[in-house]
C-alpha cells in the first residue's frame, strides 16, 4: 500500500502530464502561443489579407465605415458641441462662397506663380495623390520599412471610407460647382438640386455631372484622409504634421483658385477626411495595443516551474 505522500506525488506529476499534453494539442493555447512572437514583418503577416481576422484589411474597412455611420449616436456634450461649430462654420462659408469663389478666380488670374502651380497642386487630391501614396506602399516594402506600409495601407482605407461617404452626401445634397453655377443656373453659391437631382429632375437640357457633385470637396477630403494619417504615424518626427496638413490646405485652395468648388466644400472635405484618417488610426492602435495587453497579461497568468510525466518521459516544464 503506497503512502499518502507518494499518491500526492504521483496524482501532480499525472495532472501536470494531462495539462502539458492540453497545452500542445489544443489549438487556442497553440493560436495563444503564436501570438507572444512578434512578426518581424507587418506585411508578411497572414492577418492583413485575412477575412475573419479584425486586423485584416477588409474587416478593418468595414469597421471603420460602420464607425462613420453610428458616431453620431455615440456623440457626448463635447462633440456635439464640436459638431454645432462645424455647422455654423460650414453655414457662414456658404453664405460667404460667393465672394470667396471670386476673391480666389481673382487671386489666380493676378499671381502667375498661382496660375501655374495651382493646376498640379489639385492633382494631388486626385490620381497623383494616390499614385503617390501607392509608390510610398511599394518603396517602402522594398526597403522593408514596416511602418511605410503600415502607413500607406492605413492612409489607403482612410481615403476609402472618406469617398464612399463623400460620394454618398454628395448624391442627397446634389450641389452645383462654381463652373456649372454660372452656365446652368447662374444662382449665387450654386444651386442645391437636393437628393439625386440628377436622376429624378427633368432638365430642359443635359447637364454635366459638375452640375450635381460640389458638395463635398473629394479632392479635399483625400487629401486631408492623406495627410491625417501620416501625420498621427510619424508624429514623432518634428515637421511631419506641419508638413502634411499645410500639402492638404495647399490642396484644399487650389479647388478655389481652379473654380471647381466653393469654400464650404472645401471646408466640409477636409473635416471628412481628417475624421476618417483619425478613426482609421485609432481603430488600427486599438487592436494592437489589446493585443499586446492580452499577451502581457497571459505571460504573467502562465508562469510556473513544473514537473511532469508524459508516458516514459520525465522533464522540468518552466513557463514565464
Amino acid at each position: 500500500m503506497s503512502s499518502p505522500a507518494v499518491t500526492y506525488s504521483q496524482t501532480i506529476l499525472t495532472d501536470d502530464s494531462v495539462n502539458l499534453k492540453s497545452q500542445i494539442t489544443s489549438p487556442s493555447k497553440q493560436k495563444k502561443i503564436t501570438l507572444q512572437e512578434p512578426s518581424e514583418n507587418f506585411y508578411k503577416t497572414d492577418s492583413i489579407f485575412s477575412f475573419r481576422s479584425p486586423k485584416g484589411y477588409i474587416p478593418s474597412l468595414l469597421f471603420n465605415l460602420k464607425e462613420d455611420v453610428i458616431a453620431p449616436f455615440h456623440y457626448k456634450r463635447k462633440q456635439w458641441l464640436i459638431t454645432g461649430a462645424a455647422v455654423g462654420i460650414t453655414a457662414a462659408l456658404i453664405f460667404a462662397d460667393e465672394d470667396i469663389d471670386e476673391w480666389a478666380r481673382t487671386l489666380k488670374e493676378r499671381h502667375n506663380l498661382i496660375n501655374k502651380t495651382s493646376p498640379v497642386v489639385t492633382q494631388f487630391g486626385g490620381s497623383a495623390g494616390v499614385y503617390t501614396l501607392i509608390a510610398t506602399g511599394l518603396i517602402s516594402a522594398a526597403f522593408k520599412n514596416e511602418k511605410g506600409v503600415q502607413t500607406s495601407l492605413l492612409a489607403s482605407q482612410a481615403v476609402i471610407n472618406s469617398g464612399i461617404t463623400g460620394y454618398i452626401i454628395k448624391h442627397i445634397t446634389g450641389r452645383e460647382r462654381p463652373k456649372a453655377a454660372y452656365i446652368y443656373s447662374q444662382q449665387d453659391g450654386g444651386k442645391w438640386n437636393g437628393p439625386f437631382g440628377r436622376y429624378t429632375q427633368i432638365l430642359p437640357y443635359k447637364r454635366s455631372g459638375f452640375a450635381f457633385d460640389a458638395f463635398p470637396s473629394g479632392h479635399t477630403a483625400t487629401a486631408f484622409s492623406i495627410a491625417t494619417v501620416f501625420a498621427s504615424q510619424y508624429n514623432d518626427i518634428k515637421g511631419v504634421p506641419f508638413f502634411c496638413y499645410t500639402a492638404a490646405t495647399a490642396v484644399g485652395m487650389s479647388r478655389l483658385t481652379e473654380h471647381e468648388h466653393w469654400a464650404s466644400d472645401v471646408f466640409v472635405g477636409a473635416l471628412l477626411g481628417y475624421l476618417s484618417g483619425k478613426q482609421v488610426v485609432r481603430h488600427f492602435n486599438k487592436l494592437h495595443q489589446n493585443t499586446s495587453t492580452d499577451i502581457g497579461a497571459e505571460a504573467k497568468t502562465k508562469t510556473e516551474l513544473t514537473f511532469f510525466q508524459d508516458e516514459n518521459q520525465i522533464g522540468l516544464l518552466v513557463k514565464w
